[in-house]
Parts: C-alpha cells; sequence; structure tokens
C-alpha cells in the first residue's frame, strides 16, 4: 500500500474513533477541508513538517499515520522515524524498497529485542532453583486488526512443568506484556501475586498521560 493510502486508512481511522464527522475533524485538525478531503481520499499527502503536525494532534506517531495502522507490532523504532518522514520524497520507483528495507530494520529492532529478553528469562528459568517460567499468551481477536497480549505460568513438578495459571489477554502493548513476564521471571513471582502485577500495570495505563 502507497503513503498516500496508508495516510488516509489512518486519517479515516483516528476519525472514527474519535465520532467526528468530515467538518469537525477538519476544525480539530486545523487545516482546510480541501486539503483533508485530498489525505482521506488518498490523492495527496502532507508533506514532512505537516505530517508531523498532524501525528502531534492526533496523539500519535509519525510512523503509525504513515504505516497506516494501530498495530503495536507495526509502530515504527523511535530512530527509524526520521526516515520514515523522508518516505514521501522518494521517486515513485525507489519508495517501495525503501518501504520494504524500514519494515524490515522494523522487524529486526523488535526481534533483537524479544531475544535478549527471552535470554534473560530462559536464563532465570533454567536455574536449579527456578520454580516458575512465564510465557507471552496470544489471542488474535477475531474482531480486531492488532493482537492481544496475555499470559502463561507454569511450575516445576519434580522434573516437569505444568500450567498453573493463564491471565486473559489484557494489553495489545507487546513490549509492556513482554517487560512483565520478564520482571516476573527474575522474581519467581508466586501465582498468587501475578494478578497484584498485571492490575497495577492495568491501573498504571489507566491514568498514563499517553492513555
Amino acid at each position: 500500500m502507497e503513503i498516500k493510502e496508508n495516510i488516509s486508512a489512518a486519517l479515516k481511522r483516528e476519525m472514527d474513533k474519535r465520532g467526528l464527522n468530515f467538518m469537525e475533524f477538519s476544525r480539530e485538525l486545523d487545516i482546510p477541508r480541501t486539503t483533508l478531503q485530498g489525505y482521506l481520499k488518498g490523492t495527496s499527502s502532507p508533506r514532512a513538517d505537516t505530517l508531523e503536525d498532524l501525528a502531534k494532534k492526533l496523539g500519535i506517531s509519525p510512523a503509525e499515520l504513515i504505516a497506516g495502522t494501530e498495530d503495536p507490532r507495526s509502530a515504527g523504532v523511535p530512530c527509524l522515524d526520521a526516515l520514515l518522514l523522508e518516505l514521501p520524497s522518494l521517486h515513485p520507483l525507489v519508495l517501495p524498497a525503501a518501504q520494504d528495507a524500514i519494515s524490515l530494520l522494523q522487524y529486526l529492532f523488535r526481534l533483537s529485542s524479544d531475544l535478549c529478553i527471552l535470554d534473560e528469562m530462559m536464563s532465570a528459568a533454567e536455574s536449579p532453583d527456578a520454580l516458575y517460567r512465564y510465557f507471552l499468551h496470544e489471542v488474535q481477536s477475531p474482531s480486531q486488526n492488532a493482537p492481544a497480549f496475555g499470559i502463561l505460568m507454569k511450575e516445576r513438578f519434580a522434573e516437569t512443568w505444568a500450567t498453573v495459571a493463564v491471565i486473559s489477554p489484557f494489553s495489545n502493548d507487546r513490549a509492556a506484556v513482554l517487560q512483565i513476564i520478564q520482571h516476573c521471571t527474575k522474581l519467581q513471582l508466586s501465582p498468587e501475586h501475578l494478578l497484584d502485577v498485571v492490575q497495577d500495570f492495568l491501573t498504571q495505563s489507566a491514568w498514563s498521560p499517553e492513555s
């Protein structure tokens, strides 16, 4: 999908999310109706500085606006945001290759982060004294584009591991749930305290300025 179409999809999603009509959305973004119409139709796209300003007004990252999706797995890695802003200036013949290259870098950054966390978790879980292991519990909802993440917990019984608790998916933030898993594994948190940790996370998320 081209950048113009991605921006169009992101703007339509944000307009629907706010329950605004075309006129109201134009006023909220403080851009002319004809300009917004071009963005929504995918016939034009904002310049880099306008793109950054639009993303700020919408409360999303420029990467999310260009990607056209709020799937957390496709969000831009911060160090790549500057490159994403420059994509609209590329020649159409090289644009697809540039998009593929940045998508690959985004994937490799996320994979590297996940592998580092996994290495630490497995190191803690393989300790002779380890009693608990925590794993990511991923569920793809048919009604949503993005998956949701919960936690699966295993306990050691003699030489085997058995599932003793499953926390239903409670967040779309994969990285945040992985951090909880890493934290619980390091501390060898017992099952009765797992719900407290999840509840603390949900409370903090609800009061976060970005929520």
